[in-house]
Formats: structure tokens, C-alpha cells, sequence
């Protein structure tokens, strides 16, 4: 690896010398001092490499055997710093470039914020400037971790906040509060699923059902009653005497309230074969670069899927918009997943075991969150030759009663 660098280093120049006294011209250039190396003979001439400082060196036995020496190639560093000298100008430019951009780099030149619905962006970005959290200012002379937790105590609906800086870019993430959610209570108690009532509580309106009976979804189960406390709605202005004697006001009718809890039934059936044949990745992939125009997209690494099946996923990276203006040019990121057909031979408890969780799964969203399971079934039904079918029953006991318009 050294000699290598010391070569680089140096500069070489390689050569073809043609003439009648080839043989001659070598020992002149020997007995000069200059080392010639890979000297190889060919039917054009004497193909070989010598230094960049040991070239000049070679006129005076070129001249005396009559020698044609053609410069081939040129490799080092010598000669790519004095290509670069000739374009002074452009290595100005890259280094003004360098400059301008590594100063930026240590600027923040956008804020975001992410995460909010409730708490206003504005507010966000009023109170982080305050703090000093601004753009075009210095990032490492920000403390993040006191904005965020300052941040957090001057706002009170937010549960959390985070900020971190991506390059120049600030993202302060916030996590809200979760308020709990009041239904609101209006109109009758209907229910929410099919079941057979065991328990009634009435608070206030009227029963529609009874202990034992089985109801459906939709059904009325508590209705508004009348209150005859509340005042009454004015009769019509332009009614006549006769009228407003026979017409008497409705009073308005009381919220609905009470439980209603029965059993309730929930049932799901899944299968499973005992062989089958899948499509699945397989773990292995290959990523691809490239880059967007428009609506053009040049490939740099890797323009075709290496897989004979691949999933593709295609990620776009562009730079971060400057005010109203967009960077017209995007990275594109495609990564290509491997799928490969996978064989299944499953024994006849597998396929069971498969198939009730999969079944057991499907109840389980079906179900009410937070319901209390009763009896829990789980049947091994008739099937084709060549699968098994499960079916998971679950009994559960929950209040059905729910607020419905009327």
C-alpha cells in the first residue's frame, strides 16, 4: 500500500519508443541513471514506465539512436494537481461552496412541529422563539433538552414534548393529553349487540324489555320519558281561543338512563389447509438509488430487481423546501425484497392449533374492549378432506344499553 502511495506520490509516465536501436537506446538511458520499469516488448515498439522527473532525462539517448518516445498515459498525483491549477477558478468556486455551506450547516433554517391537533403551531413556535429557538440561529449554542422541557410546563395540554434537530432542520414533536371522552346522553338506550337480557336498571325514562328476552341489535331498550316538571312549550301565537283550549302543550321528554346487561355471543370460523403453497419474503433484498426529474427517474445503482419476485418499496428524499421554493431534483430510494414460494406440510394438530387462533383473533375484535368472558367453546367442525375447520364460541356478560338519537 505504500509503494503504491510513493508511486502516486511521484508521478509516472508511460512510454513506447519505436526505432532500429531500441537495444541501445535502453542501455543509454541505463548507464544515464534512469530506472525504467515494466519494460515490455511489443510489435509497435518498447513499451515502459519511468518517474515524471526521470522523462527529461531520456532526450539525450533518444537523440542519439534516433528514437521516437510517445508519451501513452500519465498517472499521479503531479499531473491531477497541475490539471486542478489550470482551473483556479472552479476550485475557488468549490471552496467558496464548501464555505457558504458548512457555515449553514451549523444554522437552524427551519422548525417544525408535529404530533399537535389541539395545541396551535403558532403558540408552539412563539414560545420556542422566546426561548431562542429560532431560525438562522447557531444549533449548538441550543440547549434542546431545556426548550422541550420548558416548552412542556408553558403548555398545559401537552403530555410531552420532544426536539431534535435533523441537519438544519428543528422538529419538535408534541404528545397531547388525552382528555377522557364523555358520550353524550341523548335520546333512548338502544342496544349494541344481540343478547338475552338478564339484568334491567332503570334510572330514568321507561323499559321496553323484559329479564329473559332476547333482543337484537338496534333495539329500543330504555325510552325517554315525559317530565311533567319541566315548563311547557308556549302555544302558537297566532291560535285562536277556541284552539289554544283544546290543544294542550307537550312537555319535553327526559334523557334516558339505566343498564341493561345480558349475555352475548360472539363466534368465529377459520381453516387452514394441511399443505400449501405461499408467497413470502424471504428476508433478503437489495437497495437501488436513483434520481427524479419531473416525473423522469434515472437509476444510478442498480436499475433492475436482482430477485426473480420481489416486492418493491420506493422511498422519495427530497431537500427541505426554502419558502415557497422546492428543490426540483429528488432522491429516490428503491428497495427490492426477495419473495420465494414456501411449502407447507402441516399434521393434523398444527393445522387445529393454526386455525383456532386465527379464529380466537377474529372474536377477540369482534368483542366489546373490557368485557368479562363467560365460557369460551371451541368446536372441531366437518370439513373437506385436506384442511381443518375450528370455530371459537365465546359467551360474555356486558351492558348493551347505549345512547341513540331518537
Amino acid at each position: 500500500m505504500f509503494e503504491r502511495l510513493r508511486i502516486f506520490w511521484q508521478g509516472r509516465i508511460f512510454f513506447l519508443a519505436r526505432g532500429e536501436q531500441l537495444a541501445s537506446f535502453l542501455n543509454l538511458v541505463l548507464k544515464d541513471g534512469v530506472v525504467v520499469y515494466h519494460t515490455q516488448k511489443s510489435e509497435r515498439g518498447m513499451r515502459a514506465q519511468v518517474k515524471l522527473t526521470d522523462f527529461r532525462r531520456m532526450r539525450r539517448a533518444a537523440r542519439k539512436t534516433h528514437t521516437r518516445v510517445h508519451i501513452m498515459a500519465k498517472y499521479g498525483w503531479p499531473f491531477i494537481a497541475a490539471r486542478w491549477w489550470r482551473r483556479k477558478g472552479l476550485l475557488t468556486g468549490i471552496a467558496i461552496i464548501a464555505l457558504v455551506l458548512t457555515i449553514l450547516s451549523q444554522l437552524v433554517l427551519s422548525i417544525s412541529v408535529t404530533g399537535n391537533q389541539n395545541v396551535v403551531t403558532t403558540e408552539v413556535l412563539d414560545r420556542a422563539e422566546k426561548l431562542g429557538l429560532k431560525t438562522y440561529a447557531y444549533s449548538k449554542d441550543l440547549d434542546l433538552n431545556q426548550i422541550a422541557k420548558t416548552l412542556q410546563e408553558q403548555l398545559p395540554d401537552a403530555a410531552w414534548i420532544g426536539v431534535e434537530r435533523n441537519g438544519t432542520g428543528i422538529l419538535i414533536k408534541v404528545s397531547e393529553k388525552k382528555r377522557p371522552i364523555i358520550p353524550e346522553e341523548v335520546g333512548n338506550l338502544v342496544a349494541t349487540h344481540a343478547g338475552i337480557v338478564k339484568e334491567i336498571m332503570v334510572i330514568q325514562g321507561i323499559a321496553q324489555v323484559h329479564e329473559g328476552e332476547t333482543v337484537r341489535a338496534g333495539q329500543v331498550l330504555i325510552t325517554q320519558a315525559l317530565n311533567p316538571g319541566a315548563p311547557s312549550s308556549p302555544a302558537a301565537p297566532n291560535a285562536t281561543a277556541n284552539n289554544s283550549k283544546s290543544v294542550k302543550p307537550t312537555p319535553p321528554a327526559s334523557i334516558a338512563r339505566g343498564f341493561v346487561r345480558a349475555r352475548v355471543w360472539y363466534s368465529s370460523d377459520k381453516q387452514v389447509p394441511l399443505v400449501e403453497d405461499k408467497v413470502e419474503e424471504s428476508g433478503k433484498f437489495a437497495m437501488g438509488w436513483g434520481i427524479k426529474f419531473g416525473s423522469r427517474v434515472i437509476m444510478v445503482t442498480t436499475p433492475d430487481s436482482p430477485f426473480e419476485k420481489d416486492n418493491t418499496e420506493v422511498t422519495s428524499h427530497s431537500l427541505k423546501p426554502w419558502r415557497n421554493w422546492r428543490f426540483p431534483v429528488e432522491v429516490i430510494r428503491v428497495k427490492y425484497k426477495e419473495l420465494k414460494n414456501v411449502h407447507f406440510e402441516r399434521s393434523v394438530a398444527e393445522a387445529r392449533q393454526l386455525a383456532e387462533e386465527a379464529a380466537r383473533t377474529d372474536v377477540q375484535k369482534k368483542m366489546t374492549p373490557g368485557v368479562l368472558v363467560v365460557v369460551e367453546n371451541v368446536k372441531i367442525l366437518p370439513n373437506n378432506s385436506g384442511a381443518e375447520r375450528v370455530r371459537v364460541e365465546v359467551e360474555t356478560y356486558e351492558d348493551l344499553a347505549v345512547y341513540a338519537n331518537p
